[in-house]
């Protein structure tokens, strides 16, 4: 048997009035939910991540991108901001610019190589350096910037407005951004399901050190920024952590409601069957505790699981 803890990165509403006509109900996640035990967590599904793994950072942004910085070997230097450049396509609708509804766009190597060697030629002026390092782009700042950011993917089909930056460098930073998406504009870059990027969204500025003794669950997912943190790291047996994303749903052909399908009806097999000893499911602020015997709680109201994650 093993623990599982699965954080679900984007299954999170903020209008459940509206989700009531544009959502399908999910019933085996439901009957989960009504069973299981609530308690709060970091709404930053990363933070409580490392908070499983016995690691803690200040408040703020991640250090997510000085981590990969660090991981590809790049010297890190003071009085130096480093960003995760994630390629987005933003869409001008009637009345606001929002966010592709299928999630931040990934790019091969050639093109992620393309795109840094023509920022390079045409940010030439020394203080901007974009970079790809272990499959990610990242974008250096020579400035110590302090801003707080927002990961791409908690925004898919929200407004641009959703995901301002705040802090005292937020209008530079947002200037940059602007800047970024002009010159995208002229000459877009096509992602591997030929999705077209007409931005780079900058996040994950942190300057804060992990703190902690760290003891990882297994890694079932790929999260660049965890694998990074996680490397030598001692290796707690009998937990396994996992990131279930809508938007890789959408990529793969299906839907929320078959959510269901792919991970909720197996999750509650898994919990009947004792596979699993118990299972932690993170979602938008809250982590609800799951065990074998929480089944029998059929007293329990089973509501919309929007109204659980609102």
């Amino acid at each position: 048997m093993y623990h599982l803890h699965a954080a679900l990165t984007d299954l999170a509403i903020s209008d459940p009035d509206d989700a009531v006509s544009t959502l399908p109900r999910l019933p085996v996640l439901e009957r989960l939910l009504a069973g299981a035990d609530r308690a709060a967590a970091p709404l930053d599904w990363r933070r409580w991540a490392l908070s499983v793994a016995g690691l803690s950072v200040p408040p703020g942004d991640l250090p997510i991108a000085h981590t990969l910085a660090a991981a590809a070997g790049i010297a890190l230097q003071a009085d130096v901001t480093w960003f995760v450049a994630t390629p987005v396509r933003l869409v001008a609708g009637m009345s606001r610019v929002h966010f592709d509804g299928q999630g931040p766009l990934v790019l091969d190597g050639a093109a992620r190589a393309a795109l840094a060697e023509r920022f390079a030629r045409d940010f030439a002026d020394g203080t901007l350096l974009l970079v790809d390092a272990g499959g990610q782009l990242l974008l250096r700042i020579a400035a110590a910037l302090e801003v707080a950011t927002q990961d791409p993917a908690t925004l898919t089909g929200r407004s641009l407005g959703d995901g301002a930056p705040r802090g005292a460098d937020a209008g530079r930073l947002q200037r940059l951004s602007t800047e970024l998406q002009m010159w995208l504009h002229a000459q877009p870059v096509t992602a591997v399901d030929g999705r077209g990027a007409n931005g780079l969204w900058l996040w994950g500025a942190g300057h804060a050190p992990l703190a902690g003794a760290a003891r990882w669950p297994v890694l079932a997912c790929d999260d660049a920024f965890l694998g990074a943190a996680a490397a030598g790291a001692d290796t707690a047996p009998g937990r396994v952590l996992d990131t279930w994303v809508v938007a890789d749903l959408v990529r793969a052909g299906d839907t929320v409601a078959d959510a269901d399908r792919r991970w909720f009806e197996p999750l509650a097999a898994r919990l009947r069957d004792g596979e699993l000893a118990g299972a932690e499911l993170h979602c938008a602020g809250r982590v609800y505790r799951l065990r074998r015997g929480q089944r029998w709680r059929v007293w329990r109201r089973v509501r919309p699981w929007w109204e659980s994650f609102a």
